[in-house]
Formats: C-alpha cells, structure tokens, sequence
C-alpha cells in the first residue's frame, strides 16, 4: 500500500500517524481492492476530535468522498489546482479510481523550479 494510504479500518490515531509519516497533510483512504474511495485531511480529524470522537474511532465516519485528483499527470494542471485549492497532495487514479501516482507539494516545487516531475 502505497504511503499516503490508509484502509477505513484505521483508527483516528493511525490516520494521525500515517499522515505524520507522510508529512502531508491529508491521506488517501482506500478499499480492500487498493481502490481510492475518499480523503481524511488534518482538518477532518480536529473537527472529529473536537466533536467527542475517539482517538481510537474508526476513520470509516470522516471519510470525505468527494476529492480532488486527476486521471493523468498534468503538472501544469495539478499547479494551478494546488494554487487555488490549497492543497498538499493531488492523487492521479485510473477510470476506475486506482492509484496511479502522487503528486506532492514536493514535486510542485520541484516543477516549479525547472519542469522536473513532468
């Protein structure tokens, strides 16, 4: 499984950890068939937490299945998506909403300072 995944079996805390591992932001939460079936941010987990949720809740509750992606690597594109939506990770998936690749802050910079990562 790739780094920036979880499965919505994970508690609240795994997401905390896995994002911490990942230095990111947000995590990707996928099903039993490594398919992409929502996002759980930062934000997300301070709103569950500030709610009464458990750190040992299961993520399940907070998924958010509504995110941002693209179906191939745009650098240009994924640019101007991080610019305007102010985010952190930007997954490419298949038709079907499988893992391709991810783009990071990391590899906007990197674009950014040269084309590299195109």
């Amino acid at each position: 499984m790739n780094r920036y995944c979880i499965r919505k079996s994970y508690t609240i805390k795994e997401a905390i950890d896995k994002i911490e591992e990942s230095h990111d932001r947000v995590v990707l939460v996928v099903n039993d068939n490594e398919r992409i079936i929502g996002v759980i941010s930062q934000g997300d987990i301070i709103r569950a937490l500030s709610s009464g949720k458990s750190l040992y809740a299961r993520v399940e509750g907070i998924i958010q299945p509504d995110f941002l992606y693209l179906n191939d690597k745009n650098m240009k594109k994924a640019y101007e998506m991080f610019k305007k939506k102010k985010i952190t990770l930007l997954p490419v998936v298949d038709k079907d909403y499988y893992l391709k690749e991810v783009i990071t802050l990391e590899s906007i910079y990197n674009y950014l300072e040269g084309g590299k990562d195109e």
